[in-house]
């Protein structure tokens, strides 16, 4: 049987989450198996309803249907074009083919960055790096408050930075993150903006001043 798949769709590789129900959509079970099922490419609903089962959790044609209308209206899935293949009969069908908006998803919603700066947990953590740069210089007491400014302006503007470097990349960036689910992206895009502010700023200059 002979099968092409004709895409109308033009894809983009990375694409930046700021709708916060939309970011939660790769934290649902149900939506998460679907997305990453279509980075591995053009999928038909048939092709989606027997993935759902090799994860152990079957759907009907429906309810898919219903899942893509969703993702779809999230801006997160889109109807690619067809798959064209001949049957016994040597009669030519079609079949419409479903994939993903872009190949990487970043998110950058506000509550994002906020609960990481915000949330008691992660506030508990400046003090830990308080104790943990006093050890490392027995000369020097660090201050709580400068280690959090520097830490928050990371999250802030690195991650900003580091997103809108994300839209401009080509299929390399793919192909080297490849494998990568939504929380691998996100944590490639936070060590990214450390990097990116160690390169702009002398963070030994500003925690000298701490």
């Amino acid at each position: 049987m002979q099968v092409q798949d004709v895409i109308t769709y033009n894809q983009k590789v990375a694409k930046n989450i700021t709708d916060k129900e939309v970011a939660q959509c790769f934290y649902d079970n149900d939506y998460s198996i679907l997305l990453k099922f279509l980075r591995t490419g053009p999928k038909t609903i048939k092709e989606i309803e027997e993935y759902y089962k090799l994860e152990g959790n079957e759907k009907s044609d429906k309810t898919i249907y219903r899942y893509i209308s969703t993702l779809s209206d999230a801006g997160l899935v889109v109807e690619a074009g067809k798959r064209i293949y001949t049957d016994d009969e040597f009669k030519n069908k079609s079949l419409t083919i479903y994939m993903r908006t872009a190949k990487v998803f970043n998110d950058l919603t506000k509550e994002m960055r906020s609960d990481m700066t915000k949330d008691k947990k992660f506030k508990r953590g400046y003090e830990a790096f308080r104790i943990l740069l006093d050890l490392s210089d027995e000369n020097k007491s660090f201050n709580e408050d400068c280690i959090a400014k520097i830490i928050e302006k990371v999250y802030i503007d690195g991650i900003d930075l580091a997103s809108s470097l994300m839209e401009k990349v080509d299929e390399k960036i793919f192909d080297l993150l490849e494998g990568y689910d939504f929380g691998d992206v996100n944590d490639f895009i936070l060590n990214t903006a450390w990097l990116l502010m160690i390169h702009k700023n002398d963070f030994k200059k500003i925690l000298d001043e701490c």
